[in-house]
């Protein structure tokens, strides 16, 4: 009777180590099968992931700034803002300088310049210069690069960067809107809008005249539609509480 009992805890003993086994082999397929199914889903993830396209991607080493320029890049007036980047034209350096204002008598005047010199070591090969101005005005002159519009880019990815910037230019006495350009520059190619800001007054707008250079008719796909996009971000001024 003994040797029956004995044999009967034995078995159940066995039955039931067999069971915790299945038990923890079937828990631990499932965490298998849940870290493979994670491992997918990530992976699924990073591949559909796309990142963000820049459209500067391309265009090597951007800096908004203009320290430690060579002798050889000639300007007038005073650095107001810059860029420095690499392109398939070599080292870039774009700077854009404003003269204070002077006056003779009653009138005054003041210039705007833009230029973009090709670097290699310590000389500077200029690409391009723009010059504006506003001379002998009787009233109040208004002159000056729109902060936060210099921008360097790659729209067409040809590894070649365009430059755009924008500035609001006045002679008057009263409230009305400044004038307002735009200049974009891929290499020598250059594109411009010209026109005037929108003024937002006591609840009405004035101004907003906006006209296309007709260089934009041959520019590149996608450069008028980033100018546009520019102008549209600058052009309202409100004037008072609003």
């Amino acid at each position: 009777m003994k040797t029956i009992l004995i044999l009967f805890i034995t078995t159940l003993f066995f039955i039931s180590c067999s069971k915790k086994e299945e038990i923890k082999t079937s828990d631990s397929q499932k965490n298998d099968s849940a870290s493979q199914i994670n491992k997918e889903v990530k992976s699924n993830t990073t591949d559909n992931a796309k990142p963000n396209e820049s459209l500067s991607e391309g265009i090597k080493d951007i800096v908004y700034e203009t320290d430690n320029l060579p002798k050889s890049v000639k300007y007038e007036g005073k650095i107001v803002a810059g860029a420095k980047w690499e392109d398939k034209n070599g080292k870039n350096v774009l700077i854009i300088c404003e003269t204070e204002e002077k006056s003779s008598g009653d009138n005054r005047s003041k210039e705007l310049f833009g230029y973009q010199y090709l670097l290699e070591g310590e000389n500077a090969k200029m690409l391009w210069k723009v010059n504006d101005f506003i001379k002998d005005c009787p009233v109040d002159v208004s002159l000056a690069l729109i902060t936060g519009s210099l921008t360097v880019t790659d729209i067409n990815k040809d590894g070649i960067a365009e430059n755009t910037f924008l500035y609001r230019m006045s002679c008057k006495g009263d409230v009305s809107p400044d004038d307002m350009k735009l200049i974009m520059h891929e290499g020598e190619n250059k594109y411009a809008i010209r026109g005037e800001m929108i003024q937002v007054m006591n609840g009405e707008k004035y101004g907003g005249q906006m006209n296309t250079d007709p260089s934009f008719n041959k520019a590149p796909a996608g450069f008028f539609a980033y100018a546009r996009e520019q102008w549209k971000k600058y052009e309202t001024e409100k004037i008072g509480n609003q």
